[in-house]
């Protein structure tokens, strides 16, 4: 009897909702997930993530899932937990196969590939991380996926491929200031 209480209550409190507003709530986790990392992923910053994941936990669709599991490796990522992270990314590839399967691949808070490149990039396995980026920027070029991808390759030495990156994202449109800047030194030091 008490099963059937608990299971009862679960479904009353899961709520199917638009996808606008697993978009706000996902990014609105992957960004406090994220302002974690320059702090060591602290435990006690952990508030905002933690009502992120429980407004994420009552949605009732597939999307919710994968932002909560990308929030939870980039929490992971936050505190060098590279094992723990790679099971979590192992997870979303699933998740983004059957929303693929399903009509729509993932975008919030990241479409696999770019979130994976991000967050191998942060925890320094600079190889995952320009493969992952370079998966990305074949099937979807964006300012994000090119830039995570020059910045994987040169941390590895490849200028080549770094300037290759910096190159074919030189001039697109969205990019912060400081990143045009990063773009624009570092094409300086490529020779075609």
């Amino acid at each position: 009897m008490r099963i059937i209480l608990i299971a009862a209550l679960l479904v009353q409190q899961t709520i199917t909702v638009p996808e606008r507003d697993v978009q706000r709530v996902a990014m609105e986790g992957w960004t406090a997930a994220r302002a974690l990392a320059p702090k060591g992923g602290a435990v006690e910053l952990l508030g905002p993530v933690n009502a992120r994941l429980r407004e994420l936990d009552r949605m009732a669709n597939t999307s919710a899932r994968y932002a909560e599991v990308a929030i939870r490796a980039a929490v992971s990522a936050a505190q060098d937990e590279r094992d723990e992270m790679q099971l979590f990314l192992e997870h979303l590839r699933d998740l983004s196969r059957q929303l693929e399967l399903a009509g729509s691949a993932p975008r919030w808070p990241l479409p696999i590939d770019e979130l994976e490149g991000e967050l191998w990039l942060e925890v320094d396995r600079y190889t995952e991380a320009r493969d992952a980026y370079a998966r990305a920027a074949k099937t979807n070029p964006t300012p994000n996926a090119l830039v995570g991808l020059a910045r994987a390759s040169d941390r590895l030495g490849d200028v080549i491929g770094a300037c290759a990156a910096y190159t074919r994202v030189r001039g697109m449109p969205g990019l912060a200031p400081q990143v045009e800047l990063e773009i624009s030194l570092y094409v300086l030091k490529c020779k075609y």
